[in-house]
Order: structure tokens, then C-alpha cells, then sequence
């Protein structure tokens, strides 16, 4: 059984996982029987869960057959309905609650409801189905036991099972306590007790016998109630909620806010009314808390519009400020004013101007709504271009000025920024009539001499590295901060964080540790308006659009902040993050200028290990170079080393792929062996040896361990799509030359043997009957597609012969091509590739769908095989089509056969309905006389030419004149062997724009070439 439920446990590597082990805590805490079910077995389980385990199990053996046996102490209605209710679970992912009869002992009938829940395997079939059933009779395992009502669970299976038997003719309530946190800080949990207690008691006397109420959590309640008949009735249980909640008395005044929607006889499930409801009570918080808010009143409304959005603060609708700009500016106790000077317009205005203005919100819509007067922004554009930053704005002195409309007669430091906000110019003022800011500005100048001192010490102290905890220090002083953390990129995300913090603060900065280190910060990181900054004075203010981050930050206490990036020209390293400033919390100025000193240093400690990482690590694989290796010399294995296990690998003929498919090709090869290894061989060091050499040396490592780990390895790389040799070595007494010699050799004589084995198997099974191999279908045609660089569109390929083998896989042609040609039978292939395209062309015409050419190559000893014409000709009339949809690539060396006859061939093509395209162009045979020779309409240069270009100036000359003088000549031009982007930009820059490569593909079967090439680019045309 338990092996049985393990496996059920695995199959369910999924979220529904999380409902089986829901129910196997509700059936411990209460005492409840879990009922299991395994389809493919056709076994079914019972029993109650006591810690953690299952006891007094019974099993029901073949249980969908004899379902009315082993429930026979149920009435027929009972049995037909759990029948009902299992065959709707078989059929797909769901959950359901019903509600069973049993017969007792004593002949009295006992109630049951039954919560279950089908689960599915990996292909989402489902596999099993658990439940859990609970005495309706005994209701106390179903009770929240502080406030009397059901638990979160109880309430939602119960609610099923209400919206199942009386339909949706109903009224869901959804309540929060408003600013419940609050009320446990300062008046202690037990009167917060108390309150929930008493809110929970209201609900049960307002809903009475006509619904339930549960508590979700917290201080989340809901009720269902149903027999309100119509508007009135409603109305009528709002009032009386609202007059019972009233009567909740303690220290503070009671308030919460309430969501509710009807059903309306709609086809709802549980999960959509609280949804609605749910939408409903934060709609209530973002108006002001302490009301009622129904769904169907909000719903034409957007109900997740940020705090501010009803603020008269955004008055232009094409605003180019972002809602983080507006939030984090709205926040400061500043007065703060953007205006466009194009269209003359003031684009917002903050929350202190508003709660200081002469006007009323309304008005202030009305008067910034309208274009304002000349001259408004001169008065102090003159005094910038004077020298001065910051001036002195008197509103008596200027009546008719905008900011004295606004403000009335105040005093006003005014500074006017650049245009630097999305093209808006930000006018920030400090009011000096009110003596008590005027004393906190001068508080904050004398605070930013000290700290400029403490800052400048502070650079100069090496002390500590790069000195980031001084800099902590300083900023949590200055800003009497319980938190300051400087949050950066780790290996792959912001992940890494330094903080410094108040003794009472330990739990927040533990929590904050934690949620960067799971990278968990994501959702804060939106907050950045942007020019790159944070202020948030009350969170409270983000709660409606960001609700999760709001609980998190609420439940360490972090009731405000301010925060900046660290930036470096266009790369951002991170953030400085202060938690909870109660000095100088809405100037950001000198956290931005500690940013720029720990972004340099974030910046060099990168470059720096950048440069390390190049230094040590080769670029390809990633595994550590010889060199490194070297510099260890003998200290690697003379300390605390007993054991040493050495394993080499050795990539059969990886110079030749280089060769003939270009650099990345082999590269991706080498990669791939590389991360087989990687993964077996965890936790110790591996190098990159040699160009196609990797070894792997493992100290302190048992033989029977090590053996085991080289079994492991070389069945792995038995199953990749490349030929490698290995070699291995063990001994307790460490050498590391003798080890290496050793592993050599071995390998050596694996390579030799596997070659040995590939070319007979080529030679004897292959080549003995090429024709019997090509109808056993071994040989297989791939398609490298040729790229318009400069649209990105597919305009043809290259067809290239592939042959597969069930001991090795899927072989390149550099194995058997010489061993065709020297058993003078390549035409054999070359003819069954020009069949197979000519095949895949005619069903691409007759499908109506795109058809881009297609070349297929003619070696030279095809072109000298008597019959082909003859061939070539009977496949042509076959497939009848239209010219053009085929080339035919000839390699340049026919430069040594006879002129007449290559000629008399080519002709014979062309009439056929070819295009001849010259293969290799500026290998060996190269000269542009064999251009005159022969009618080609195609030149390809070859991979060779181009492999070095950017890399070799003598390269770029030669193949641009050789380019410019095909073209010339009437004579399109293809490029082969483009590996990466500088190549294809020069290549294009001489006037070669179609071109085949690994930068855009490797060859792929030809389902792939038209799926992600061909058709991908359909509607680019």
C-alpha cells in the first residue's frame, strides 16, 4: 500500500499535490476518515490519518465493480450519489463536495459530507482521487475556534454543496477589519481577539438560519446567505449588518470594509462569487474603508486602477509621466508640479499641494485644466540661467503667478529642474512661511554637512573592501532608518544583498535576506518610476494594486520607504534600498549620490571578474582551462589527497567537422560532451585539457565511487550524435603525469578501434548494397536553409545527405563520403537526393504552399556517370516542375575534366530547367576563367574564404573584389559558413546578401526547415 501511495505521490508532481496533503492535515486534525482511490489499480483505501500516517486502514480490492458491497450499510440514493459523483471525477481534474447517509449500529441514520478531488498524471489523465469525509453531526472539526464559524475549508465545501441544492438565488458578503494590524500593535492581541470574536458573532445573528458564515483568515470573514427575495430584502440586510457592526465596542473606533455580490440565478461556482465579492471589498478600501460596495455597482468601473487615479493630481490624459513617476512624487511632502511647456499645460500636481492649496480639489481640476499664461516658467528660467539653482519665491510679491494661485502668499524655496522628465520640467518647492519647515530645512542642511564629512571619510576608508557597510551605516543614521540594503546581481538575478540594521529590526532584515535571496523582489522592483526611484511614505497607499507585496512588507513592519537604482550608463546593477526613514525621508538626493559610488564599484568588482572568469574559463564550454591547471602544479594533489580518479574524453575527428561544417558546428559538439560530463561528474574539477581533450580529476574519491561515475558517463556519451573516445584511471597513490599517460592511451586505442568499426561498417554494410540501404530509408536528406540577410527571410537551401545507424546514431557525411567516392557509386546518392527534393517540392506545389529553391550537389564522379542524364531526366518528367525550384551545385574541381563534356552536361541541365551553381568557389580549382568556361548563374564562396574575415584584413580585400567581380559578371552570389554576426554584416557590406550558415541554422529534417524557416517567413513577404 505504501509503495502504491508513494507512487501516486510521484504521478502527482503537479498543484493538485497540494490538495492531497490539504485534506490529509483536515482529516488528522479532526479525527476524519480519507477516503483514496488508484484508477489504473481499480483500488480504493480508507482510513483516519494519526501524525502523518495512516491508521485502521481498510482496502477495497476491484472497488468500481463492487461499490454496492462495500457500501451496503449506505441507503441505494447514498450509493447512486457517490457513484455519480466519482465517475465526474474520472473524467477530468476537479473537485467536488456531496453530501452520504450510513446506516449505524444502533439502525440510526448518520449524515456524512464528502469533499474529493480527482488528480491527474504528467499527461493529465487522471490516476487518482482522495477525499476526505466529515460527521455533519459533529461540527466542531469544521470550526474556526476563536470566532465560532467554519473554517476556510469547511466553508467553501459547504458553500458548494448550498449553491448545488438552492442554486445561486443568493447574497455573498466578503468583510475585512480595517486596520486590524494596527489594532493588535497597539492595543495587544487579546482586545484584537475580541474583536474578531465579536465581528464573527455579528455575521451568525445578521445571516441567521438563512446562510452560514466562515472566517477565511485573519481578518477575512464571508457569508453566504440565501432568501433574500429581491432589492428591498438586500437593503434591508445591509442596514441591519451595518447597525449590528456598530455595536462593536473596544478603544477604537470600529470599521470594516464590505464587498458583496447576488447571484442573480447566474451559472456561478463558489471560486467566481468570491472572486466578485472579493473585487468588491478592496474597492471599499480604496474608497476610504468603513462602507459597502457591491460588485454589480463597480464592474463598469476599472476596480484595480491605482490609489491616485482619483486624485485631481493627473489632469492630462496624455501625460507621458508613468503611474511609478506620479506615485513616487505624489508621496512627497514636498510640494512637487510638472508642467509641458509645449502644449502649456500643467501635467500634475502632488497630494501636498492639494491638501495646502487656497482652492478645493475641484477647483484646482478646473484651473490646471486650462493652458497657462507667458511668461509663468520665464520668471524662473531667468534665475536658473543667473546661477541660480534654487531661488526664493514669494506668492505677495507675484499674485498673478500660477504657484501663488495655487499656494496663496506663501514663501516658497523654489528649484526648477531640467527638462529631464519625459520631457517635463519639475518645479519642487519647500514653504518657508511655515516655521516648522523652514526649521527642518535648516536641520537637513546641517545633516547633510555631517554626512558629506562622514561620506568623504568614508570613501577614503579601505578598511572594509569596498566599504559598501560604511556607506549603510551612514545612510541608516541619516535617515534613522531601521533598514538599509544595498540589493545587486548575483549570478543570474538580483539575488545578493548587504544590509545594515537596528537591533529591534532583525526579523525584518532577516525576512528581507531571504526574500532577495530567493530572488522574491520582483514585484517591488515595479515600484521604480522612471528616473529610477522609490518614495513611499504610508504603504497603505499601494495596497489596492500591489496587495501581496503590501502583506509582506506589513508583516515585518516596514511601514515606508525609499529606494534608488544603481546605474551605470545603460546597465543597472541593483538597488539601495532604506526601510522605515523617520529623518529627511522625502529627499533621495543623497542615497543617489552613495548609488554612484557603489555602482562604480559594482561595475569594476564585474569587470573585473569578467576578466578573471576569461581568464580562467574556457569561453566555449565553460570548464576550467589548462592553464589554470598549470599555475597548481604539484600543490593540486601534494595536500590531504589519498585518492585520485583521472577521466579523459576525446571527440573523434573534431578538427575534420570544424573543416567541412565550420566552427560551430564543432563547437556545439564540444559543448554538448562537455555538459554530459558536467552533469556526472559534479563537484569536482574538470578542465578543458586539449582542443577536443576534457579531463576530469576527482580527489579523495573511492574506486567502487569513481568506477561507478565513468560507467555512468560513457553510456551517456554513447548517446549523443557524436563519435568520442574515453579513458580512465585510478589509484591511491596519486601521479598526475603517469595518470594522464595512462588515460591517453586508452582512449587512443577506443578512438582507433571505433574507426576502425565506423569505416567497416560504411565499407561492408553500407556500401555493399547502397541501393538496398537507401530502401531500408538509412539515408535521410537535411536542409540548411540560405538567409536574405538583409529581410531575414528564407530564400532556399542546400539539400545534404545524412545516414543513419543504429549503433551510432545519425552520421555526417565526412564518414562515408570518400568511401562513396571511392567505390565510384556517389552518383547513387546524389540521384536519391535530387529524387527526394524533387518529391518534397511537387507536394509543396500541390498544397498551394510556399516553395523556395532548393540546390542539390553533384560530385565529380556523379557528373561522370554514363547514365545521368538519362536519370536525371526520368525524375524531372516524374515530378514535372516548374523550372527554377531546383539547382544543381557543381564542386569547382571539374576544373581537371574535360571541358567539352562538362560543357555538353550543363547545357543538357539547364534545358532541363536547372540553375547551375558553383560549389566551393576559391578553394583550390578556383579562377574566374572556369566562370566564362561554364554557364553558372551561381557562385557560392566557400566556407574557407570566409571563416577568417573578420579576423584578417588580407581576407576582406581579397573575397570584396572577388564578390564585387562575380557580380559583375551577371552572376548571383551565395556566401557559406557564416558563424556569426560581424561576419554576415561584412559579407553584406560587399554586396553578398544571401548566405548559408550555422549563424542562421544547422542542416534540419525537412518538416523543420519548412515549419521555422520557410513558412515563418510566409508572412513576412
Amino acid at each position: 500500500m505504501e509503495d502504491k501511495r508513494n507512487r501516486g505521490r510521484r504521478i502527482t508532481d503537479r498543484i493538485t499535490e497540494a490538495y492531497y496533503e490539504l485534506m490529509k492535515i483536515v482529516a488528522e486534525n479532526n479525527h476524519e476518515r480519507m477516503f483514496e482511490y488508484y484508477v489504473e489499480d481499480d483500488e480504493a483505501y480508507i482510513f483516519k490519518i494519526v501524525n502523518s500516517s495512516p491508521a485502521q486502514e481498510t482496502v477495497y480490492p476491484v472497488f468500481k465493480q463492487n461499490i454496492d458491497t462495500y457500501m451496503s450499510e449506505c441507503p441505494a440514493d447514498s450509493i447512486e450519489c457517490f457513484k455519480k459523483q466519482l465517475d465526474k471525477c474520472l473524467l477530468r481534474p476537479m473537485r467536488t463536495a456531496f453530501q452520504l447517509s450510513f446506516i449505524s449500529e444502533d439502525g440510526k441514520s448518520k449524515p456524512v459530507e464528502m469533499y474529493m478531488v480527482s488528480i491527474p498524471d504528467l499527461d493529465k489523465k487522471v490516476c487518482m482521487v482522495v477525499g476526505v469525509m466529515f460527521d455533519i453531526r459533529d461540527e466542531n472539526g469544521l470550526l474556526d475556534s476563536l470566532t465560532g464559524t467554519y473554517n476556510h475549508l469547511a466553508f467553501e465545501n459547504k458553500c458548494t454543496s448550498l449553491i448545488r441544492q438552492k442554486g445561486t438565488k443568493l447574497l455573498f458578503v466578503m468583510l475585512d477589519v480595517d486596520d486590524f494590524k494596527i489594532v493588535n500593535d497597539t492595543l495587544g492581541h487579546n482586545v484584537g481577539d475580541r474583536v474578531l470574536s465579536q465581528t464573527g458573532q455579528v455575521l451568525k445573528e445578521a445571516v441567521g438560519a438563512n446562510g452560514i458564515v466562515g472566517r477565511l483568515g485573519g481578518d477575512e470573514f464571508a457569508a453566504i446567505v440565501f432568501g433574500l427575495e429581491d432589492s428591498d430584502a438586500v437593503d434591508e440586510f445591509c442596514v441591519k449588518l451595518s447597525g449590528r457592526l456598530k455595536n462593536i465596542i473596544f478603544d477604537m473606533e470600529y470599521s470594516a470594509s464590505i464587498g458583496m455580490t447576488t447571484g442573480d440565478d447566474r451559472e456561478l461556482t463558489f471560486k467566481d462569487l468570491y472572486y466578485e465579492a472579493d473585487q468588491a471589498m478592496y474597492y471599499s478600501k480604496r474608497q476610504g474603508k468603513n462602507r459597502i460596495s457591491f460588485f454589480n455597482s463597480i464592474r463598469k468601473n476599472d476596480i484595480t486602477v491605482p490609489h491616485n487615479s482619483c486624485a485631481p493630481s493627473i489632469t492630462d490624459v496624455s501625460c507621458r509621466m508613468s503611474d511609478r513617476e506620479i506615485f513616487s512624487y505624489d508621496e512627497m511632502p514636498d510640494y512637487i508640479l510638472a508642467v509641458d511647456e509645449e502644449s502649456r499645460r500643467i501635467v500634475f500636481v502632488n497630494k501636498a499641494i492639494i491638501n495646502s492649496s487656497v482652492m478645493t480639489a475641484s477647483q484646482i481640476d478646473e484651473f490646471i485644466s486650462k493652458p497657462f499664461e507667458d511668461g509663468f516658467i520665464d520668471l524662473f528660467l531667468r534665475k536658473k540661467e543667473q546661477g541660480n539653482r534654487v531661488s526664493v519665491f514669494s506668492g505677495k510679491d507675484h499674485p498673478d503667478n500660477i504657484v501663488a494661485k495655487l499656494l496663496g502668499e506663501k514663501k516658497l524655496i523654489i528649484k526648477l529642474n531640467h527638462k529631464d522628465y519625459n520631457g517635463y520640467r519639475l518645479l519642487k518647492m519647500i514653504d518657508l512661511s511655515d516655521e516648522s519647515k523652514l526649521n527642518a530645512v535648516m536641520r537637513r542642511i546641517i545633516s547633510y554637512r555631517a554626512f558629506m564629512q562622514n561620506f568623504i571619510d568614508a570613501v577614503n576608508d579601505t578598511t572594509e573592501g569596498l566599504g559598501y557597510r560604511n556607506y549603510l551605516r551612514l545612510l541608516r543614521e541619516f535617515y534613522n532608518a531601521d533598514c538599509v540594503a544595498v540589493i545587486y546581481n548575483g549570478e543570474s538575478a538580483w539575488d545578493t544583498i548587504e544590509e545594515i540594521h537596528i537591533p529591534s529590526a532583525k526579523i525584518m532584515a532577516k525576512v528581507v535576506n531571504e526574500s532577495v535571496s530567493r530572488g522574491a523582489i520582483t514585484d517591488f522592483l515595479a515600484l521604480f518610476n522612471d528616473a529610477g526611484r522609490v518614495f513611499i511614505s504610508d504603504i497603505q497607499s499601494i495596497e489596492g494594486e500591489y496587495r501581496d507585496l503590501f502583506k509582506r512588507m506589513a508583516d515585518v513592519r516596514i511601514w515606508s520607504t525609499s529606494a534608488v537604482l544603481l546605474n551605470k550608463g545603460e546597465q543597472c546593477f541593483g538597488a539601495i534600498v532604506v526601510m522605515n526613514p523617520r529623518a529627511n525621508s522625502g529627499s533621495l538626493d543623497l542615497i543617489e549620490m552613495i548609488g554612484i559610488s557603489i555602482s562604480n564599484s559594482l561595475f569594476y568588482e564585474k569587470a573585473r571578474a569578467e576578466y578573471e572568469y576569461r581568464l580562467n574559463f574556457d569561453q566555449v564550454t565553460g570548464l576550467r582551462k589548462r592553464e589554470t591547471f598549470n599555475n597548481l602544479g604539484e600543490s593540486y594533489v601534494e595536500y590531504d589527497c589519498s585518492f585520485m580518479g583521472v577521466f579523459a574524453s576525446d571527440i573523434i575527428r573534431l578538427s575534420d567537422i570544424n573543416e567541412k561544417f565550420g566552427y560551430m558546428a564543432g563547437n556545439a559538439r564540444l559543448k554538448m560532451v562537455a555538459d554530459v560530463i558536467r552533469g556526472v561528474f559534479t563537484g569536482y574539477d574538470i578542465y578543458r585539457y586539449e582542443q577536443d581533450e576534457i579531463v576530469v580529476f576527482c580527489k579523495d574519491i573511492d574506486k567502487k565511487s569513481f568506477m561507478g561515475l565513468v560507467r555512468i558517463v560513457r553510456e551517456s556519451l554513447d548517446d549523443l550524435d557524436v563519435s568520442v573516445s574515453t579513458g580512465f584511471s585510478w589509484t591511491d597513490k596519486p601521479d598526475i603525469a603517469r595518470q594522464l599517460s595512462e588515460v591517453r592511451l586508452m582512449y587512443d586505442i577506443e578512438k582507433d578501434a571505433k574507426l576502425k568499426s565506423l569505416d567497416s561498417i560504411m565499407r561492408n554494410k553500407v556500401f555493399k548494397d547502397v541501393v538496398s540501404e537507401i530502401e531500408k530509408g538509412s539515408f535521410m536528406v537535411y536542409y540548411q536553409p540560405k538567409v536574405d540577410s538583409r529581410t531575414g527571410i528564407t530564400v532556399g537551401a542546400e539539400a545534404l545527405i545524412r545516414f543513419f545507424d543504429e549503433a551510432h546514431g545519425v552520421v555526417g557525411p565526412i564518414h562515408f563520403i570518400e568511401i562513396l567516392e571511392e567505390n565510384r557509386c556517389s552518383h547513387l546518392i546524389d540521384l536519391f537526393v535530387l529524387d527526394e527534393v524533387c518529391k518534397a517540392q511537387k507536394l509543396r506545389c500541390i498544397s498551394d504552399r510556399r516553395v523556395v529553391p532548393v540546390s542539390v550537389n553533384f560530385s565529380k564522379n556523379t557528373l561522370e556517370y554514363a547514365d545521368l542524364l538519362d536519370q536525371v531526366k526520368e525524375i524531372m518528367n516524374r515530378y514535372d516542375l516548374p523550372e527554377g525550384l531546383v539547382q544543381i551545385e557543381i564542386t569547382e574541381s571539374v576544373g581537371d575534366m574535360d571541358i567539352v563534356l562538362i560543357n555538353n552536361i550543363a547545357q543538357s541541365l539547364i534545358s532541363m530547367g536547372f540553375r547551375l551553381s558553383m560549389d566551393d568557389f576559391g578553394t583550390k580549382y578556383s579562377n574566374l576563367e572556369m566562370l566564362f568556361k561554364f554557364p553558372f548563374s551561381i557562385a557560392k564562396i566557400d566556407r574557407s574564404l570566409v571563416k577568417n574575415l573578420e579576423s584578417n584584413e588580407k581576407s576582406r580585400i581579397m573575397l570584396k573584389h572577388l564578390i564585387s567581380m562575380i557580380m559583375e559578371l551577371g552572376i548571383e552570389c551565395v556566401a557559406e559558413g557564416a558563424e556569426n554576426e560581424e561576419q554576415v554584416r561584412l559579407l553584406q557590406q560587399f554586396g553578398c546578401n544571401i548566405i548559408q550558415g550555422y549563424f542562421y541554422s544547422k542542416p534540419v529534417t525537412f518538416d523543420v526547415f519548412t515549419s521555422e524557416f520557410v513558412e515563418k517567413t510566409r508572412n513576412q513577404l
